[in-house]
């Protein structure tokens, strides 16, 4: 059993400085995983940040691609280039940023045609699940390492 000096010593490791350049790692591992589920909301779910849809195709587009993006059917962001293939995160002033690296991002975002220009980021549901999944259980572990329990 470590003596109080010891634990006091051990404590001193869970401070703001340790545990932000712990937490930045942390993030920097599962950054692929925070970027498909930004992708998997405009994608699968057809949603921006905030759940709201972010476009229908129009009768034009189910003619120029011989039926295969019905009218009215919700946007995902597919093929539009390299929109998606072009998601990156960066760290900016201690705030976690997302963006697309694809040269028409901006279009896409200014696009009368598109219902949001809130595309980059987690929605409130799935930034529960990370939290609840993966940095809730990595700040325990971490605290307990630290604190060699």
């Amino acid at each position: 059993m470590a003596t109080l000096q010891e634990q006091l010593k051990k404590a001193r490791k869970v401070n703001p400085k340790n545990l932000k350049n712990d937490l930045f790692r942390f993030i920097r591992s599962i950054e692929s995983e925070l970027l498909e589920k930004n992708k998997s909301q405009i994608k699968d779910d057809s949603k921006d940040i905030f759940g709201n849809p972010i476009g229908f195709y129009s009768s034009a587009t189910e003619i120029i691609t011989n039926g295969k993006k019905a009218k009215g059917q919700p946007f995902d962001g597919f093929d539009t280039g390299d929109f998606l293939k072009g998601f990156y995160m960066q760290e900016v002033s201690g705030v976690i940023r997302f963006g697309s690296k694809d040269e028409k991002t901006q279009t896409i975002l200014k696009s009368d045609n598109w219902l949001s220009d809130e595309l980059f980021g987690l929605s409130d549901e799935n930034l529960k699940g990370v939290i609840e999944k993966r940095l809730l259980p990595f700040f325990i572990k971490n605290a307990r390492d630290k604190l060699d329990i």
